[in-house]
């Protein structure tokens, strides 16, 4: 991994000289395994391939962690344990420090609120192939989502809970910070419908926050922009900070907004970059836990991880494999035998509880 340009967390020097992606993967990984299964923690650690062989070792994560609440605990404890005490923070005059000790002094960040002009959103809805699905519409669809598969009967339950209570989508006396308000997949442009308060975070670029103050003059609600007080030149020009290298200065501003304050976690960036934001998150949300005693967590998830499901959702997938038309089973069996038993086989070993849903991406 280049070390040119780099600033703000940074992955630490390995023994030669560089900032090595691999070496903290094996050894954070066996940290976190290392007080639950030694050997798992063993393997990981002399992983020798770790660019494509930490596949395996990422599903031991999960499966480690089913034999009890405190082995799923030690090891997310352990594993995050072990990275803020490797992952060091690189200050602007090049300075390299460990994470905890990054100095909270710096820029001050400004705000400015946008509200939004339009009327707020009354009932829940849905985007469907160009249209929004509500109402009779939305219930009949979960059905059918449900029957075919696509989505968890409890997964329904909770869309159908929040059309009966429409109220909860505006989020009254709350402020929903955004890490991330220009990403596409974020909820942004929805909280904004909704009529809620949202304190936008995202990189000082005009493009992305020429798209946020869109959203929030269409919206009906409230953005808090963080600016640079003394910028000058029109709003979009002066907005953001860079998590990555401005957690105390972010976190210092959320610290002061009012309501109860949700963060809201849906940043991405390629590659080693995207570890580093993720950690800078991590420190911005422990430095809140800090601050604040009424925070709550939100996030995004990947749907390219391993995940531990129940054993309804085991049920559901063996049964929808089992009633496959023929014409599936027949072109099933080829197609399993080309991609070397990768592709059309069973999610799930029948009876599994629970099962593991590894949906991890080598290509990644």
């Amino acid at each position: 991994m280049s070390t040119d340009q780099q600033h703000g967390i940074v992955f630490p020097h390995s023994a030669d000289g560089r900032r090595s992606t691999a070496d903290v993967g094996r050894a954070v990984v066996a940290d976190a395994l290392r007080g639950v299964d030694p050997v798992g923690a063993l393997n990981a650690s002399q992983e020798t391939n770790w660019r494509s062989g930490y596949l395996l070792h990422f599903r031991r994560l999960v499966e480690a962690g089913l034999s009890s609440r405190d082995a799923a605990l030690t090891i997310a404890r352990d594993g995050l344990g072990s990275l803020h005490e490797r992952m060091r923070v690189v200050g602007p005059d090049g300075a390299d420090l460990p994470l905890a000790e990054w100095p909270t002094d710096g820029r001050e960040l400004g705000t400015v609120e946008v509200h939004g002009e339009g009327e707020p959103e009354t009932e829940l809805s849905l985007p469907f192939h160009g249209r929004r699905l509500r109402g009779d519409d939305l219930h009949h669809r979960l059905d059918d989502w449900v029957a075919a598969g696509v989505m968890e009967p409890s997964a329904a339950e909770a869309v159908r809970e929040v059309m009966g209570n429409p109220e909860w989508l505006r989020l009254d006396g709350h402020t929903v910070a955004v890490l991330g308000a220009g990403a596409e997949m974020g909820p942004l442009q929805a909280l904004l419908h909704w009529g809620a308060t949202v304190a936008a975070v995202d990189l000082p670029r005009p493009e992305i926050w020429e798209r946020v103050l869109d959203a929030a003059r269409r919206g009906a609600g409230t953005a808090l922009l963080p600016i640079e007080p003394a910028g000058e030149g029109a709003l979009h020009e002066h907005a953001g900070a860079d998590l990555i290298a401005e957690v105390p200065a972010i976190a210092s501003w959320l610290a002061d907004q009012d309501g109860t304050l949700v963060l809201g976690n849906y940043v991405y960036a390629d590659g080693a970059t995207n570890v580093r934001v993720s950690m800078a998150v991590d420190a911005l949300t422990t430095r809140l836990l800090d601050a604040r005693d009424d925070l709550a967590l939100a996030f995004l998830a990947t749907p390219t991880d391993v995940f531990a499901v129940p054993a309804e959702a085991v049920d559901q997938a063996t049964g929808n494999y089992e009633s496959r038309s023929s014409v599936a089973k027949l072109l099933g069996r080829p197609l399993r035998a080309v991609s070397g038993g990768r592709l059309l086989h069973r999610s799930y070993v029948a009876g599994s509880d629970p099962g593991i849903n590894d949906s991890l991406v080598a290509q990644q």
